[in-house]
């Protein structure tokens, strides 16, 4: 049986984005409004839960791969205390002009986690991301895909775009899978 995958953007979807900069340092990741409240509920509907994120910072010089693991580890361990689960992180480090397979759109982090989740089905997974490039990617995977608004530089591209959902924040796609999708019960 397919596990019911959850794929997840992190600047803009998780913690807040920093407008023409990247979150170098943990004191930088500002969680989204009811990020955490969120993804407790999330927790409960999905496994696993993957997050997918470009990090071009670290391919321009601007960041090391050390300062994004201290990012993710804060990330993580305030997830876990608030009774939520991230169980996968992937990140590309490359620029877009490097023309990676890892880079979104192209789909080599989604690969690397079925790798690691042999059971991931696509066709049962959800994308969610507030860019264009996570629309895509999720797209060209078969994925439903969630756009998360925010993202001003990607609207016009994104306006037509067929989605699954338009939501206003991680909170509210949880809500509405809440209301939508079976949980898992506590035995």
């Amino acid at each position: 049986m397919p596990e019911k995958a959850l794929f997840l953007d992190r600047d803009g979807v998780i913690n807040q984005r920093l407008r023409g900069d990247y979150v170098r340092h943990p004191d930088e990741f500002i969680f989204e409004k009811n990020a955490l409240q969120a993804l407790r509920l999330l927790a409960q509907i999905f496994s696993p839960i993957v997050v997918v994120t470009n990090q071009a910072g670290i391919g321009k010089g601007r960041m090391t791969h050390a300062d994004v693991r201290a990012v993710h580890e804060k990330m993580l361990a305030e997830i876990g205390r608030a009774g939520g689960r991230i169980d996968a992180v992937y990140y590309c480090p490359h620029r877009p002009e490097d023309g990676c397979s890892c880079r979104k759109p192209a789909p080599g982090m989604a690969y690397e986690a079925q790798r690691a989740f042999p059971r991931i089905a696509f066709a049962a997974a959800w994308m969610v991301g507030d860019s264009y490039s996570d629309m895509l990617m999720g797209d060209a995977l078969g994925m439903r895909t969630a756009l998360i608004a925010g993202k001003e530089e990607d609207a016009t591209l994104l306006e037509n775009f067929p989605v699954t959902g338009r939501f206003s924040s991680l909170w509210d796609f949880a809500r509405y899978c809440e209301a939508n999708m079976p949980q898992d019960k506590p035995a």
